[in-house]
């Protein structure tokens, strides 16, 4: 119960007297010193997830039987300020660090929420103020935010650090148990240099299996090198893209090619983003990918986002490498993938619930043995105008 009252007073915390001030910080300082102790000592290679339970699940377009997807809640109804939330990982428990693409310091952001577990239902979510961040930041054009741009964010067992993908840098660089940087990085390909990919398009997604011992990540839409991005000017781009793995020793290892589906937009507009937002690993070996197609109308009504969650298996798939023409592969050398669920979000009269979700995490088991994935959208600060702003939401998918 101190976490709820917390979330409420800290809002407004001028409105009691100084000592009740001072209690309530207190107690925010405790909770956050329960999550560093929780994050030393915890097994996250240890976290019990049924990989036969997965298997049995039909992988197919209609989630029926096994596939329940879960109205998305709003963050602002537990008071959680606007944000850029990109990318998140769960810790085991109720614990979890989200990553925002514009803040002062690239690091993460704690965050504990609690998940009904009988039947999935979001039930509380509390955010840290603070970001466990970098002391000494590398700023962007303006000095407002960092640089890096932080986009995809993985736990990483062995060493209790987290990884962070940055869009800003085309790097993936390691943090500590307090989000200061190691030093250490992924050795990522010249490749995926930012002088390879098309702006806003680089790093978006990062996911690690620990069962597996692999990272995952690629770049949001097609290299320079592989074609044009999807959208209206380019009907015949091939949106193609490289899924590339490191190991343990933070080297580059598998590589596959991983074809997008096509754009659907029927008329011209600037504001048109079509990608791979996330990966996310599960403890067999396959991976989540989730696509998102974001339309914004000239006048907003009408906008859309269309999200697409396929699974592929990188065992079952051809090996590519750099030298690669993805212009002359077969169809059966791509990555073969399977529509798992698919939604919609809109901004329109009598539907306005448009979300950009860019985070996906694997989260706690179900009492009954089904597997919980939580979701995170990017409202880019509650963006809008008089008429609309966007709102930071989370939503649960459930296997098994």
């Amino acid at each position: 119960m101190k976490r709820i009252v917390i979330s409420v007073l800290l809002c407004g915390a001028f409105l009691v007297p100084a000592k009740a001030q001072d209690d309530i910080l207190n107690t925010a300082g405790e909770l956050l010193d329960m999550f560093f102790q929780y994050l030393g000592a915890a097994q996250i290679d240890e976290i019990p997830i049924d990989s036969n339970r997965l298997d049995s699940v039909q992988w197919q377009s209609t989630p029926v039987g096994g596939m329940k997807l879960l109205k998305q809640k709003n963050l602002g109804d537990w008071n959680i300020k606007a944000g850029d939330y990109s990318g998140i990982v769960w810790l085991g428990e109720r614990n979890f660090a989200v990553v925002s693409d514009k803040e002062r310091t690239d690091g993460y952001i704690p965050f504990l929420i609690d998940i009904n577990l009988d039947n999935g239902n979001l039930e509380n979510v509390y955010r840290f103020d603070k970001v466990q961040g970098n002391p000494h930041p590398r700023y962007g054009l303006g000095g407002q935010n960092t640089m890096r741009d932080c986009e995809g964010i993985a736990y990483f067992p062995s060493n209790n650090s987290f990884f962070i993908a940055g869009e800003g840098d085309q790097r993936i660089l390691e943090y500590d148990a307090h989000g200061k940087p190691t030093g250490r990085e992924l050795a990522v390909p010249k490749q995926f240099g930012i002088d390879c990919i098309y702006k806003n398009y680089g790093f978006e997604s990062l996911t690690y299996s620990p069962e597996n011992h692999r990272f995952w990540t690629t770049t949001e839409s097609v290299l320079k090198a592989d074609g044009e991005p999807a959208g209206f000017k380019n009907p015949n781009s091939l949106n193609v893209l490289r899924i590339q793995s490191f190991g343990d020793d933070l080297k580059p290892k598998e590589q596959y090619a991983y074809r997008m589906d096509k754009c659907t937009v029927k008329k011209q507009n600037d504001t048109y983003a079509y990608g791979v937002s996330e990966l996310l690993a599960l403890p067999d070996g396959r991976l989540l990918v989730l696509e998102r197609e974001f339309y914004v109308a000239e006048r907003y009504a009408g906008s859309y986002v269309n999200h697409r969650l396929y699974v592929v298996d990188p065992k079952r798939s051809h090996q590519i490498s750099f030298a690669t023409s993805l212009k002359n592969l077969t169809e059966n050398q791509f990555m073969e993938k399977k529509l798992v669920t698919e939604f919609k979000t809109e901004l329109k009269i009598g539907k306005m619930n448009l979300a950009n979700y860019e985070g996906m995490c694997l989260g706690p088991k179900l009492n009954d043995g089904r597997q919980t994935v939580i979701l995170i959208s990017d409202s880019q600060h509650n963006y809008g105008n008089s008429f609309f702003h966007l709102k930071d939401y989370m939503r649960v998918l459930i296997i098994g």
